[in-house]
């Protein structure tokens, strides 16, 4: 704990005395769930992590982030104290410079990004991103990232090579273009990943497709797919599908995190730590993959609402969860119970009941 504190507050005092302008933000959430595991083996645990995040405005042009992140904090591992065992990162830890002459923005740092729908990265990373805007509709970005640096005299790198453009209509459509270079292991991958998003009223869908192409020596590899996002709002009730397919080789990702709604055979909402199974099955595959997930949410008050899902991933299995969301303070603490039931190809059946606290500020 003292490390943690000899980090926060210099940067608490550095970011007061020369910030034009100061910003905080942050999420503490606490979680608990019993479940079994694989084999059937039943057990659970409870966690909280604190995120925090300082935004400092030193000049027009210029501004400042750090974030720290502290857990996952398992309960029970040292008492009621944070040992030195426990995560402490420095998340974000960048610059942002506004280049007048091109009307551009360049960050430099660690910093986060996602594509739309976290398919290939949902996390931050260490590099350059060059943001600007051409005319009145078209936003582009174009980043170097540094995935990973091995011993610094040999070229065994990992760096992904970034540039996205979205052009901002009625129906807003975009392409995502990576190129990603594994030196360790003499293969490439170029990725072209198009998406639009439409609003029909009560309705919309969000939709991507990718072709990858996969290289290493003298061989190529290629991998299809795509994922549709889609909801309905009917007031009393709203209702939600998602789809995702990839043939066989997939798609290569950076640092992914997909949320298909589900708990044990996905990622969901409030939960992201318990799934059994998944692990980017759409990722270097060696047969067709496909996750259907439906979904719906029925608001009972202003501050309570139900919640549910039924989803089926191949070769994997079928599950259904339920729960309550409700919303304690209007826009910072909301809690929510939820539970989940597993039915696996392989005859194995599994559970989960659990209940998540969140602040946001």
């Amino acid at each position: 704990m003292k490390k943690i504190i000899l980090v926060l507050i210099p940067l608490l005092v550095l970011t007061g005395l020369y910030a034009v302008e100061f910003d905080i933000s942050g999420q503490n959430r606490a979680r608990a769930a019993i479940y079994n595991n694989a084999a059937e083996v039943d057990g659970g645990h409870i966690d909280n992590r604190f995120n925090i995040g300082f935004d400092s405005q030193f000049h027009q042009n210029l501004s400042f982030r750090v974030a720290a992140e502290i857990g996952d904090i398992i309960w029970g591992n040292g008492g009621g104290a944070i040992g030195t065992d426990v995560a402490f990162d420095i998340k974000e830890l960048n610059f942002n410079y506004n280049i007048e002459s091109i009307d551009a923005n360049i960050i430099v740092g660690q910093q986060y990004w996602m594509d739309k729908m976290g398919l290939v990265m949902d996390d931050t990373f260490s590099g350059i991103m060059l943001q600007k805007q051409f005319g009145d509709a078209i936003d582009a970005e174009f980043a170097w990232m540094k995935v990973k640096e091995g011993p610094r005299n040999l070229k065994d790198d990992h760096d992904v090579f970034m540039a996205h453009a979205k052009m901002d209509m009625e129906m807003p459509i975009g392409m995502y273009l990576f190129f990603g270079n594994y030196e360790d292991v003499d293969a490439s991958n170029l990725t072209f990943m198009p998406y639009l998003s439409m609003e029909m009223g009560p309705a919309g869908f969000d939709a991507t497709a990718f072709i990858d192409m996969q290289m290493q020596n003298d061989d190529t590899e290629m991998g299809f797919g795509g994922a549709i996002k889609a909801k309905m709002d009917l007031d009393m009730l709203e209702l939600g599908a998602d789809l995702l397919l990839a043939t066989e080789n997939g798609l290569s990702t950076v640092s992914p995190w997909y949320q298909n709604g589900l708990y044990i055979y996905g990622i969901g909402k409030y939960h992201d730590g318990l799934n059994l199974y998944w692990n980017t099955p759409y990722e270097g595959n060696a047969d067709m993959f496909m996750s259907a997930v439906g979904s719906l949410r029925a608001p009972v008050s202003e501050k309570i609402a139900l919640f549910g899902a039924l989803g089926f991933l191949t070769d994997t299995g079928l599950e259904m969860n339920a729960g309550m969301e409700y919303e304690l303070i209007p826009d910072l603490l909301n809690m929510a119970a939820y539970g989940a039931y597993g039915m696996h190809d392989d005859e194995t059946n599994n559970y989960i009941l659990g209940t998540s606290m969140n602040i946001e500020f």
